[in-house]
């Protein structure tokens, strides 16, 4: 009998502490930001050369940060503007980071830059 109780105790103690776990998912709920995906019109580009380069994001309040390892981005919001000069050719990253005063989510999409033609 006495077993049983202690069995159940267990049982019961450790349901409790799954319910109670915390989620930290910023997929769902109020104030989620998600950021589905990030295109360029082009991924290979010559020195020089301009893309477009486009965040898909969900969420409310949104505020757009991009930044490159190399090159220069023009723009700002949902779409930007990339080129990369002659000092900038071989694989250059660019990262999107979607965010609201509650959450953020990144992505990065790489570039190749060859040289001016």
């Amino acid at each position: 009998m006495k077993y049983r109780q202690i069995g159940f105790l267990l049982v019961f103690f450790a349901a409790f502490l799954i319910a109670c776990e915390k989620d930290d998912s910023t997929s769902e709920g109020v104030g989620a930001v998600k950021l589905i995906s990030l295109n360029a019109n082009d991924t290979v580009l010559n020195a020089w050369q301009v893309t477009k380069v486009f965040a898909n994001a969900e969420g409310e309040s949104l505020i757009y940060n991009w930044e490159a390892d190399h090159g220069e981005i023009n723009g700002s919001g949902e779409q930007i503007e990339y080129m990369a000069g002659t000092c900038c050719t071989g694989t250059n990253t660019i990262t999107c980071t979607v965010s609201n005063s509650e959450n953020s989510d990144s992505k990065q999409i790489q570039l190749l830059i060859l040289p001016y033609k």
